[in-house]
Formats: structure tokens, C-alpha cells, sequence
């Protein structure tokens, strides 16, 4: 079984950027979502209700307006939306093991909506698989959310792409930019070195590492 893929070989509109901008927007919303539900009554349930919430308000309220790639597709609880050919659904859960049903299913509304934007055979070819954003909640307080873009086969948690944010990735510098010339260094007068084998002194330095270090 080959690797997953990223996500733009099986859509060509998941570009890199696309994904990277639209996942840092529902992570800032998450997190904002569990920061605001941390009361001693709060529990599991009321903060996943909450994050869950939150995501889908912001993408209604102002998906299309913020990103002109995506489009809302169906507005009701189970909120669908596309970007190119693809049709998302996000789920706050784990993408190696996902316990609700629906995240490798496909629902009577998202069967629909996806059948609508089919037209032919030759755009069915391009858009196989389930499409899912996940966000997994951090484990600890050390630890960070993190959010999964994942197509799996139609029937199946089979993996046909796999792309994750990474929060830690800094903007592409190409390698023709102007490389700055190196600064000039004062010049040193350079006399015979003293061999401290030979004068008998020891300065104690353990080799250590197999002379790595």
C-alpha cells in the first residue's frame, strides 16, 4: 500500500497556502473556544459542544468573505463546504482513530450535496474519497492542537491523502534571493603556536562522544 498523498494531487484547489490559511483560522478559533470554557462547571462535553459550535459560526459567518476559495454547500448542523471540486466536513476528533461514525461516512445531506456537484464521470474521477478536516485537541498543557486534512476512501478509513498543519514552518525564502556579503572580520597578528605537549602541560579536556564532541 502506497503512502498517502498531499492532498493537491488528488485536487488541484488544495493548494499549500489554501490549507495552511484556512487551518491556522479554525485553529485560532478552537483554541479561543477552549480558552473560554475552562469554568470548574465545564466539562468534556460542554467544551467539545463549544468548539464545535464556534467553528461552524465562524465558517458561516464569515467563511466566504474571508477566504474567496471556499464555498458554503449546506448550512444546516452538519455544515458542508468546498473548495475546488472537494466537499469538507471537519470533525474535533482523531483522524488514526475516529470514534464518531459520520467521520468516515457519508450522511444523506453530504451524499446529496455531493452528487450536485458531480456532473460527469470525468469530475467524479477527480474528486473519489471523503474529504475531512479534523482538529485533535492538545494532550497536556505542553502539548499543542493540531489539525489534519484527510481524504479516505469512500467506504472505508483507508488513507488516500494526509496533509497537517505545522505551525512551526516559515515562510519560503528562495534560494536566487540576494545572498548579503559577509562582514569583514579585523585582521590578527598571528605568532608561532606553543605546543603544550611538549611543555609538559595537561588542560585536563576528556575526549568524550568517539570524538564527536
Amino acid at each position: 500500500m502506497k503512502p498517502p498523498c498531499h492532498p493537491a494531487e488528488i485536487d488541484s484547489e488544495l493548494t499549500e497556502s489554501r490549507l495552511n490559511e484556512l487551518a491556522r483560522h479554525m485553529l485560532d478559533v478552537f483554541s479561543l473556544a477552549i480558552e473560554q470554557t475552562k469554568h470548574p462547571l465545564d466539562d468534556a462535553y460542554t467544551q467539545g459542544s463549544r468548539c464545535w459550535a464556534w467553528l461552524r459560526n465562524s465558517l458561516l459567518q464569515e467563511g466566504e468573505s474571508r477566504f474567496p476559495w471556499l464555498r458554503i454547500v449546506h448550512h444546516g448542523n452538519d455544515i458542508q463546504f468546498s473548495i475546488g471540486n472537494s466537499v469538507f466536513r471537519f470533525f474535533c476528533d482523531d483522524p488514526e482513530r475516529p470514534r464518531k461514525h459520520y467521520a468516515t461516512a457519508l450522511t444523506d445531506a453530504e451524499s446529496l450535496t455531493t452528487n450536485l456537484l458531480l456532473f460527469d464521470e470525468e469530475s467524479l474521477s477527480q474528486t473519489t474519497g471523503l474529504w475531512r478536516f479534523f482538529i485533535r485537541k492538545a494532550m497536556n498543557d505542553e502539548d499543542e492542537h493540531s489539525l489534519y486534512c484527510i481524504n479516505y476512501q469512500l467506504g472505508s478509513k483507508v488513507i488516500n491523502a494526509k496533509w497537517q498543519f505545522n505551525a512551526s514552518v516559515n515562510t519560503f525564502v528562495s534560494t536566487t534571493a540576494d545572498i548579503p556579503e559577509a562582514a569583514k572580520l579585523p585582521e590578527h597578528e598571528l605568532g608561532p603556536r606553543t605546543n603544550v605537549a611538549e611543555a609538559g602541560e595537561d588542560d585536563g579536556t576528556v575526549e568524550d562522544n568517539n570524538g564527536s564532541v
